[in-house]
């Protein structure tokens, strides 16, 4: 039986009827045994929202229908993400947004002024810096990607439920493909950027830098 609006859940999951979860996985089984009567079908549309808090009880034991309140309760637990890392890491992302964003305005400032080579705190502070995108990346993955767990589809499909059905050589061959041509890209660029810095800015032969300027005659 569906959970009237009124009722209040017993555990932080969202059914608040252990008969919602159980019968819906129940139903779920018999469709995909071949039972495809409307009358099943009817009874499984009206509950098919409370499936997914059912499938995360698969953790926990393998027939759903029989789930101790022990085995509820823990379900309950997994749809609560690790706080500290969520704050934490949302934070700092933040963070390191609002840092980049100064940092390539008092580079504008200088450049517009014609000073930006001349400035060595600030060239040292952008090399320093350079991790920074790369980690607020990394930090907005792990906001999106762990802050939606247990979810791979939410509400629907648990992600314990989510792995592929590829095989181990599958996942090796593709995994060794994808490092292969990332190798190759990180080659190149490593090379180019070795060769432009070691012939310096004027191997641009823009004529803005004071020492591409001809000397005066003495």
């Amino acid at each position: 039986m569906a959970c009237s609006k009124n009722c209040a859940p017993e555990t932080p999951l969202r059914p608040c009827s252990r008969s919602s979860t159980a019968s819906s996985s129940t139903l779920a089984t018999a469709l995909r045994a071949g039972d495809a009567s409307p009358a099943l079908l009817q009874e499984f549309n009206s509950l098919k929202q409370h499936l997914g808090y059912g499938l995360l009880l698969k953790r926990h034991t393998q027939k759903v229908t029989d789930a101790t309140p022990e085995q509820i309760h823990r379900a309950a637990l997994d749809t609560i993400p690790n706080v500290g890392v969520m704050f934490w890491s949302f934070r700092i992302m933040v963070g390191l947004g609002f840092y980049m964003l100064a940092l390539i305005a008092v580079s504008f400032y200088f450049c517009a002024k014609r000073e930006f080579d001349r400035k060595r705190w600030l060239l040292k502070l952008i090399v320093f810096s350079m991790p920074a995108p790369w980690i607020a990346a990394e930090l907005g993955w792990i906001v999106a990607e762990y802050g939606r767990q247990p979810w791979s589809i939410g509400e629907v499909l648990p992600t314990l439920l989510a792995s592929s059905t590829l095989s181990t050589w599958d996942l090796i061959g593709s995994i060794s493909a994808i490092v292969l041509l990332y190798t190759v890209f990180m080659i190149a660029a490593a090379y180019l950027m070795v060769k432009y810095v070691r012939l310096g800015p004027s191997s641009l032969h823009t004529g803005r830098y004071f020492f591409e300027q001809p000397k005066a005659a003495l």
